[in-house]
């Protein structure tokens, strides 16, 4: 929630469900998260989400094992493609968007090497979503939708 009133995901939250989640899981957790860590990393390195994000997206993997995270990640993902399609809808800056990540694109392999997005002229923060938010509602609809709950999502 913290991400939807303050846009930002607190480390002190993360690191409580880390410490949770090691003891429910008796150390399969923290591999399962260096992982999705690992790859999440290089979205962050391209500021193409922040790093809360990434961190979020570990902890429901190391949650809910690897397959039912990517799925629940997956999720989210879609609910925040969702949110993201109706705010251009309603700002119709869908095109200007579009030409954003085409420049992003263009510069990234004009000048061969790695730049942040949101270093590009004229991108003033209104694009963000909140993500963490997103992978959370993503992860709940996910443990509803296939009934895993607490008991079948592999944690007790």
């Amino acid at each position: 929630m913290s991400d939807l009133a303050c846009r930002k995901v607190y480390n002190r939250w993360l690191f409580w469900c880390m410490v949770f989640g090691g003891f429910c899981t008796r150390g399969r957790f923290l591999g399962e998260a260096a992982m999705v860590l690992g790859i999440s990393f290089f979205l962050f390195r391209l500021r193409m989400m922040g790093a809360g994000d990434g961190k979020m997206m570990a902890v429901i993997t190391a949650y809910l094992g690897l397959e039912s995270g990517l799925r629940a990640i997956f999720a989210g993902l879609a609910v925040g493609g969702m949110w993201s399609l109706c705010r251009l809808w309603r700002d119709r800056s869908f095109w200007a968007r579009l030409k954003y990540f085409l420049a992003y694109f263009t510069q990234l392999f004009q000048e061969k090497k790695i730049v942040a997005y949101d270093e590009l002229p004229g991108t003033g923060g209104r694009h963000r979503i909140p993500l963490a938010a997103c992978l959370a509602a993503g992860a709940f609809l996910y443990l509803a939708y296939s009934g895993a709950g607490w008991s079948g999502g592999g944690i007790l």
